[in-house]
């Protein structure tokens, strides 16, 4: 007998052999247990997760010659004709290449002759989603009015495509991709009953590139003992795969974790003169560093994809939001890569930019000063911006900042020579006097200085930034807040008035979950603790848009409009 294939030689045969779909298997036993077998099944799933199996082994139970029972015997005659694909009353149709309506309508002929062994005749159509408009159609009439000797599974790897008129006439069955430690323990019994020897970590790799297909995973495994004979190592399921090992990835992460770029770039460098896939090397340490994140934000999701002990030597390398900026370039840098005639290029922009700490930047908190200070500028130095000392709370005092210098006015009068003299003042102790340091207020009184420093100019000046921060990351709420306008601060509350005709837009905004947000958000943008407070009132008007930095300087010091176009002439508009 020619050579077959491990994935073929070893495919389940009963439901207790199937692997990671027991939500599935229990219910199909209990139904032929229970003689209510339904007329259709649609099973639904990813590549290499049991879906034609499961329909066989379904067909061997409701046709076994020693049942009906919950687990086929595999010694019938029926039973062994599924097995060997030569049963008369069980069919398997691909629905790829027998999608038009003539095979189904020659499968509604079919359908009204009666089992000629066992006690239903059974249709199994793979890849159903295949067929054609007018071919669904045909079907659809036969699962109306199913003869009651028949029963139908389709397998589906896209069950969206799938109308819903079929939909609505299938019990439907979605299959899980199978656990990577689950694929594990059948590789293990797969190579002690086959007689090889593998490293642990060797089939460890080759469950995580299965992607939770075990049809894949015999494959692989398969093709690593045909390379190395009977001992499967780490290095030639690399060489299969094109990956790069493990040590590889624990050393860029090592130093993109440190921000060393120089080393990184080296060790790319040196990939690419390998001939190694540097998309599949960015996907792979996107994955490794997306566990670490996972296991940063909550222990308890360590998984059997790596070991623990690699996990554990990099996680306490990373901030969190470390990890959060770095994959977020290594995502855009994979889709970029792909369209690129230079992905080394894109990748090792990416890694560079990776390094750069600009993850430790709080944009919240500089929204928040850049604003204040925007106020003291158009304020015209009626008022002082005091400078907050962003860390420690003991830092040294600082000054004021005058937003501009007063004009002064010298008035020739003619009574001076009469007027009281005036004490000399040294000028030392004028620019003493002048001088505000920043006193350091312990406590609660921080946090006051603080507040008192936020006005309700300084709220409308960020206004229209954090409307537009709340429209990228909540749509729904944003559609109510936009009919919102800032009315009073008062120290850490901050209270919004809404038109008498938007009652159910401020409503809205103070649900629990959005009220949180929103205050969250203002903690982002102006710092300290904040509430927020709804009224209906300000006239639902927005706050009118600050003057741009050109307007203001037409307004202040006059000017001229001259009309020129991109090559100096005239056409465009400047000041």
């Amino acid at each position: 007998m020619s050579y077959l294939a491990l994935y073929r030689e070893y495919r389940p045969q009963t439901f207790r052999e199937i692997v990671g779909q027991e939500h599935v298997t229990r219910t199909l036993q209990n139904a032929v247990k229970g003689n209510r077998v339904a007329h259709a099944y649609l099973f639904c799933g990813s590549r290499g997760t049991g879906k034609t199996t499961s329909a066989k082994v379904l067909a061997k139970a409701v046709n076994c010659l020693q049942g009906p029972d919950p687990e086929p015997c595999n010694e019938c005659t029926n039973c062994r004709a599924v097995t060997e694909g030569v049963a008369v009353d069980v069919a398997e149709i691909d629905a790829a290449s027998n999608r038009g309506i003539d095979e189904i309508r020659d499968l509604r002929e079919k359908v009204q002759f009666a089992p000629s062994t066992g006690r239903y005749r059974v249709y199994i159509i793979d890849e159903v989603h295949m067929l054609t408009n007018e071919a669904f159609n045909a079907l659809l009439k036969i699962l109306e009015e199913p003869p009651g000797h028949v029963i139908f599974i389709l397998a589906t790897t896209e069950p969206r495509k799938v109308p819903l008129t079929i939909l609505s006439r299938c019990q439907r069955f979605d299959f899980r991709r199978i656990g990577i430690g689950d694929i594990i323990n059948k590789l293990k019994e797969v190579v002690e009953k086959t007689g090889l020897a593998a490293e642990e970590e060797a089939l460890r790799l080759i469950a995580r590139a299965a992607e939770g297909s075990l049809r894949d995973a015999l494959s692989m495994l398969d093709q690593a003992a045909a390379l190395g004979g009977n001992l499967i190592t780490v290095e030639e399921i690399h060489n299969i795969l094109g990956t790069v090992r493990m040590d590889v990835l624990n050393q860029v992460a090592g130093h993109l974790a440190a921000g060393e770029s120089g080393p990184v770039l080296q060790l790319v460098g040196r990939l690419y003169k390998e001939g190694k896939d540097l998309r599949l090397f960015a996907s792979d340490l996107a994955g490794f560093l997306r566990t670490l994140l996972l296991l940063k934000i909550s222990p308890a999701t360590l998984t059997d994809e790596y070991s623990p002990a690699e996990l554990l030597s990099q996680v306490e390398l990373f901030e969190q939001e470390q990890l959060m900026y770095i994959l977020d370039i290594l995502t855009g840098a994979e889709q970029d890569m792909k369209w690129s005639n230079l992905p080394n290029l894109v990748l090792e922009l990416a890694l560079v930019k990776a390094c750069r700490m600009e993850w430790r930047v709080d944009t919240g908190s500089l929204a928040g000063r850049l604003a204040r200070l925007e106020e003291a500028v158009f304020l015209g130095g009626e008022k002082e911006l005091k400078l907050q000392p962003s860390g420690n709370k003991h830092s040294e005092p600082v000054g004021f900042i005058p937003a501009r210098e007063p004009h002064i006015n010298v008035v020739k009068d003619s009574c001076s020579k009469h007027s009281e003299p005036v004490d000399f003042i040294p000028a030392g102790e004028i620019q003493a006097a002048a001088t505000i340091e920043a006193p350091v207020f312990p406590g609660r009184d921080d946090q006051a200085a603080e507040d008192a420093a936020i006005t309700l100019e300084t709220v409308k000046s960020a206004w229209t930034d954090l409307v537009k921060k709340v429209k990228e990351e909540r749509i729904p709420l944003y559609g109510s807040f936009v009919k919102a306008v800032p009315v009073e601060v008062k120290g850490g509350q901050l209270i919004i008035g809404f038109a008498e005709d938007a009652r159910l837009a401020k409503e809205r905004v103070e649900q629990e979950d959005n009220k949180r947000y929103l205050e969250q958000l203002l903690r982002k943008f102006f710092d300290g603790e904040w509430h927020l407070s709804c009224i209906f009132g300000a006239g639902g008007k927005p706050p009118e848009a600050r003057p741009t930095l050109a307007e203001e300087a037409l307004r202040r010091f006059g000017g001229e409009e001259v009309e020129l176009n991109s090559d100096g002439g005239p056409g465009g508009r400047i000041f």
